[in-house]
């Protein structure tokens, strides 16, 4: 077994010494001071859900993905984080960028030698997930500066933050793409390097010290890739970042620009040190030779895997040790052995000096940490108290503002977003206009019947044609779940953002289809109390939609639950069974379908004691006595159902108890588990 020689523990206390004096350089900046993250016997837990074999009296099951792993990242260093698929790399980022939100930690995650709290993951830490989430619609320079105003400091001037959006372009050369769209799966935009270099663009607008980022190579081309990860090293030598990647197959170029790896196999650690090193360690340690044909990261990830390397497969009739013969005679491995095989690189590594030269140049970075807290603890919570004064963010009705002005005024301008929204109103309302044109003013028993089921039509449209604004928020969740991790604003900020969008487009749709409708039927009462109606319906329509899509998991669950909801509505509206006879233990829920409101607003606004057709006698009661249209359907008396400000109000507090359900569901409900 060979030794690290004495030259590399030399190197790496020396490193771990500059890295601590990087680490407690203070800057007039809180994002320009150095950061090490260290993590000590740290372990994640998840339940294992579905075990129904198990009896009440034994312990609830659970999984061990992360088994006390050690570790420094440290300033000025660019580490790859590698191992085969299903070795908690992914699993290791969250946990050390504080965004794991189900399981449970053990251990210590140390930032300069403090535990971090949610702000310092805010201020500090740049993530970039693995899958690129942005705004389609944005060009790449609006969605830098969208990014900003979200993130920034509040005291910094709009030409501070344009100044930190220029830099950004600059930096991550997106000057040729700043004003191209930024496109999605339906729309051409920018290129998948461009998008993944606006992603890393995102996450260094507030020039975090700490920048973790999931495979940030998968889906390019090798060159693109190579780009990548040239530029990431730039961001740690020559700004001083602490940066760590997980990644899986690299081309051997970009694998060479790293630092350092930190090799992990089924949660616990079997390499820990300088990349130009590992091929020897593996070699004179674990006895493995690398093929030639094999670029050293592909090597490395062979004979990591859980299944038996490709070397070991050719090398079958050589490697006798490591394989039995079956009944015909032919050489394979055995899965036992190939589990011993892979568990004796954990074995190795813990006995071997790379791991003594980790564990001491970790804790000789803790102790130059602590000694300078000792000396410089009143400069270092003055320091700490003014930074994060100077990172006070924006309020969340700045926010709201922010969102409304790039995604709201974005979507204005998007042909497909406005026609889907005109096109169904201005549909409906010419097919309602050519069937039933004029018939307001008609007086015969016949008009009335029909213009009374139209406005319960009318009243029904806005609940089914909801369904149209479910995917707004579904297809737009992980975009969401990115932004709230980055702290990027509260859950209610961005659904009331979503809502005003829509409130303030509804007004322009309800007129035309109140215009055409109102005047080409020729209805009577007053408009505006027709157009409030209609309105406040469509809104209700919204709010229910965004409700639904934030409570359940799916667009297609939405889809679903969304119209069996309204279609229960539509039985307790009022037409099909009038409220006098609706059964007692019914009567509760008419009084929260939303279509008795607005159905009743329209009824008393069309047929009130001015109309020439309210007084006509539609329908006979049980005694045979002739009824007016709202004698008949019970609008003439009672507290509500005979006043039109009371529907109007009922409607309005019923819109606002389904915005509440809706925020409630946005905040405590997550779909996504980290």
């Amino acid at each position: 077994m060979c030794s690290p020689t004495n030259d590399t523990t030399t190197n790496a206390t020396n490193a771990a010494a500059a890295a601590a004096a990087a680490a407690t350089n203070t800057k007039s900046s809180f994002s320009e001071v150095a950061i090490s993250v260290s993590f000590e016997d740290l372990s994640y837990t998840v339940p294992i859900v579905g075990n129904n074999n198990k009896k009440d009296d034994q312990p609830s099951s659970s999984f061990t993905i992360l088994k006390g792993l050690n570790g420094c990242f440290v300033p000025g260093k660019l580490t790859a984080l590698m191992g085969p698929s299903g070795s908690g790399k992914s699993t290791l980022l969250d946990t050390l960028a504080g965004r794991k939100n189900s399981g449970n930690i053990d251990g210590q995650v140390l930032y300069n030698g403090t535990e971090p709290t949610l702000s310092d993951h805010r201020f500090t830490v740049g993530y970039v997930e693995q899958f690129d989430t942005l705004v389609g619609e944005l060009t790449v320079e609006h969605m830098l500066k969208y990014t900003a105003e979200l993130k920034l400091p509040s005291d910094l001037t709009a030409a501070q933050r344009d100044a930190r959006v220029e830099e950004v372009i600059q930096m991550l050369d997106l000057e040729s793409c700043r004003s191209t769209v930024i496109g999605s799966s339906l729309m051409r935009g920018i290129s998948g390097g461009q998008a993944k270099r606006v992603n890393i663009g995102l996450a260094l607008i507030t020039r975090p010290p700490v920048l973790f980022l999931d495979e940030p190579t998968s889906g390019l081309d090798s060159r693109t890739a190579n780009e990548v990860v040239e530029l990431l090293r730039v961001l740690a030598h020559e700004h001083n970042r602490t940066i760590v990647c997980t990644i899986h197959s690299p081309t051997g170029h970009a694998f060479s620009l790293f630092d350092t790896l930190y090799m992990i196999h089924k949660g616990e650690t079997i390499y820990d040190g300088p990349v130009p090193s590992a091929q020897a360690y593996f070699e004179n340690h674990a006895g493995h030779v690398r093929d030639a044909d094999a670029s050293l990261p592909e090597w490395l990830v062979d004979i990591t895997s859980d299944m038996e390397s490709i070397q070991n497969r050719r090398n079958k009739n050589a490697s006798t040790t490591a394989l039995e013969e079956d009944e015909d005679g032919i050489k394979t491995t055995t899965k036992t052995e190939q589990e011993e095989e892979k568990s004796s690189f954990v074995n190795l590594f813990q006995s071997s000096e790379m791991k003594l030269v980790a564990d001491q140049s970790r804790k000789d970075l803790m102790k130059s940490l602590q000694n300078h807290s000792s000396t410089s603890s009143t400069s270092r919570k003055d320091s700490s108290s003014s930074r994060m004064q100077h990172h006070q963010a924006p309020s969340e009705w700045s926010k709201l503002i922010t969102l409304l002005k790039y995604r709201g005024v974005a979507h204005y301008q998007d042909g497909e977003f406005l026609g889907t929204r005109f096109g169904d109103k201005l549909v409906f309302a010419l097919l309602i206009l050519s069937l039933y044109y004029g018939i307001g003013e008609e007086t015969d028993p016949q008009s009335v019947a029909s213009t009374t089921t139209l406005l319960f039509f009318i009243a029904a449209l806005c609940g089914f044609g909801a369904a149209a604004f479910v995917p707004a928020l579904n297809l737009e969740r992980k975009l969401f779940y990115r932004e709230l991790a980055d702290g990027c604003y509260h859950p209610a900020t961005y659904y009331f953002s979503k809502f005003i969008e829509e409130a303030f487009i509804a007004l322009f749709t309800s007129g035309v289809f109140g215009v055409i409708v109102f005047f080409g039927l020729k209805l009577t009462g007053n408009f505006g109390i027709f157009f409030v109606s209609y309105y406040l319906t469509t809104l209700i329509g919204v709010i229910l939609a965004y409700a639904v899509a934030a409570a359940v998991p799916s667009l297609e669950a939405a889809n679903a639950i969304l119209p069996t909801y309204v279609t229960i509505c539509l039985y307790f509206g009022g037409l099909f069974i009038v409220f006098d006879k609706i059964p007692t233990g019914w009567v509760w829920f008419s009084w929260t379908s939303f279509m008795r409101y607005s159905w009743g607003a329209m009824m008393l606004n069309n047929y009130n004691p001015d109309a020439p057709t309210s007084h006509v006698n539609v329908f006979f009661d049980a005694d045979g006595n002739p009824q007016t249209v709202l004698q008949f359907y019970g609008m003439d008396d009672g507290p509500i159902m005979d006043s039109i400000g009371a529907c109007l109000g009922c409607l309005t507090l019923l819109l606002g108890v389904f915005t509440v359900l809706g925020v409630l569901a946005l905040v405590y409900i997550r779909h996504e588990k980290r």
